[in-house]
């Protein structure tokens, strides 16, 4: 497969109230995938269903699929998370299945995208829901995306020389 310019973000909710990357991996694996379809999670306190919620990991982002720093995706890049659009995108979940969202970790995921628009060089209109992709899941990330790229643009101002630093490091650790 000839690799692709990443020229979107697409947000999805676990439709779990508890999961980290290493539990959506197992998931992923056990639907017959190659691993975690989504590039990143950004959790929300509550790894395994019985666990209480920790309050140092709301928000806490974790890698998933493998991703470098280039604008391309690579074959072992592409995820598995929106039928048509694997690959030429970048995946984000959020731990969450009902209810509001922690502020916390909007907050993260938010941040994360400014980010990644400026390291991949996108614009917020180019950062999805799910379900403006796919008719079949119309709740997920059970968030107004037109609010959402709003909220994304006006954090790019800081994202330029705040977030860099830190995509950078989660790009390096992939």
């Amino acid at each position: 497969m000839k690799p692709k310019e990443i020229k979107r973000i697409i947000i999805h909710h676990s439709a779990s109230d508890f999961g980290d990357a290493k539990l959506i991996d197992k998931w992923h694996k056990e639907r017959g995938w190659k691993g975690i379809g989504y590039h990143f999670v950004v959790l929300n306190g509550k790894r395994r269903s019985k666990d209480k919620i920790n309050e140092k990991e709301i928000g806490l982002i974790e890698k998933g699929r493998k991703l470098n720093a280039d604008p391309w995706l690579d074959s072992d890049e592409v995820g598995a998370h929106c039928y048509g659009y694997n690959s030429d995108s970048i995946a984000i979940c959020l731990i969450h299945d009902t209810g509001k969202y922690d502020p916390r970790q909007l907050m993260a995921y938010r941040d994360l995208c400014a980010g990644l628009c400026v390291h991949f060089r996108l614009n917020p209109a180019n950062i999805y829901g799910h379900y403006e992709l796919d008719d079949n899941k119309p709740f997920c990330p059970s968030l107004d995306m037109t609010a959402e790229r709003i909220d994304i643009g006006n954090r790019l101002i800081w994202a330029k020389t705040f977030y860099m630093n830190r995509i950078d490091e989660l790009l390096r650790e992939i």
